[in-house]
Parts: structure tokens; sequence; C-alpha cells
């Protein structure tokens, strides 16, 4: 029976995990940020930006061998990703502010841009892989409280949850996955508050 559960563990942490993926998670939230606003467009230009295509370099890095894999492991592996991904959102701010996005999505692109700084700087400077997983979540779920409806922080137990997983699974510590949740939230809220 205990090998069942093991098994059924394992599976459950594998799902939320992938589930809980950051670029999975921008790309819901920033949908349903869109249609928050009036404007799912943007949103869906929001969720490219930030989701699709940094997973589309991310796994071109897996193909030529220069990422360990689809979930950036291996810290040295994230450098080079965290560099990618600020180019494209970055460029995705200037296009959003050029062509007239609501205010509210480039607050939530400028937001998701600082907090992705703040990984940046922990990981390649503190030397020390925070977890995206819960920084994208716990930031995102913010943000959603603060563009369409404070009931969505109901959903930060899911952050929680997928924290589990990627301790459950040896990707992270304890303390990693607690303070990707903590940067993610805090620089989040205090960036939208600033930029929108």
């Amino acid at each position: 029976m205990q090998g069942g559960l093991a098994v059924d563990t394992g599976r459950a942490a594998r799902v939320l995990t992938e589930l809980g993926a950051p670029w999975m998670i921008n790309i819901v939230t920033s949908v349903l940020a869109g249609f928050a606003v009036g404007a799912p467009a943007w949103g869906l230009f929001v969720a490219a930006i930030s989701g699709a295509i940094p997973m589309i370099v991310i796994l071109l890095g897996v193909r030529r061998g220069i990422a360990s894999d689809r979930h950036v492991k291996e810290i040295d592996d994230r450098h080079w990703v965290i560099l990618a991904i600020l180019a494209i959102v970055c460029a995705g701010l200037i296009v959003e502010i050029v062509r007239g996005a609501p205010r509210e999505l480039i607050g939530w692109t400028v937001a998701a841009l600082v907090v992705l700084v703040g990984i940046g700087i922990v990981t390649v400077l503190g030397g020390w892989k925070v977890s995206v997983h819960t920084a994208v979540g716990a930031g995102t779920t913010v943000l959603l409280a603060m563009v369409a409806s404070p009931w969505f922080l109901l959903a930060l137990p899911l952050t929680a949850l997928v924290g589990w997983s990627r301790v459950w699974l040896g990707d992270h510590t304890r303390g990693q996955v607690i303070v990707g949740a903590v940067l993610g939230a805090t620089l989040a809220a205090a960036t939208y508050l600033l930029a929108a």
C-alpha cells in the first residue's frame, strides 16, 4: 500500500510541477488579465512574451544542449535563460507602450520584468536557485487580485502546492520555494502599484 502511495505522490508532484510551470502560469494569468481589462488581444500578447516565446527559447536551448531541461534545473543554465527572457519581455514592453496597450497590462509586464530581475539577482549574484515556479505563481496571483478581483488571492494555496511539488521532486529546498513566493508576490505588488 505504501508503494502505491509513493507512486501517487510522485505523480501528483510531477503534475503540479508541470501545471504550475512559469510559462503555463504566465500564459493563463495574462489571458485572464487581458479579459479582465477588456483587452483580450493584449492579454494574448503578454502571454506570448511572458510564457510562450520564453518556453520556445528554453526548448531550443535544451535541443542545443545549453539548457538541462525545460525547467532549467541547473543554476548555470539559468544565467543565459534569464537574460534571454529579459530581452523578450523588454521588447514586448516597448511594443505595449508604443502601440498603446492598456495601462494595467503595461503595469503587469513591468511587474513581471521586475520579478525576473529579482530572480536574476538572487540567481546570478547570490548563486542561489530561487524557485521561479513559486515566484511566478505568487506574483501573478497577486497581480490578478489587483487587476481583476481580490478573490484571486484564494488561489495562493496553489502556489504552496506547486512549491511542495518542487521540494518533493528534489528540485528546490523549502527555503528556495518560500523565498521565490515572497519575492514574486512582494515585487509584483509593489511594482504594479507604482507602474499602473
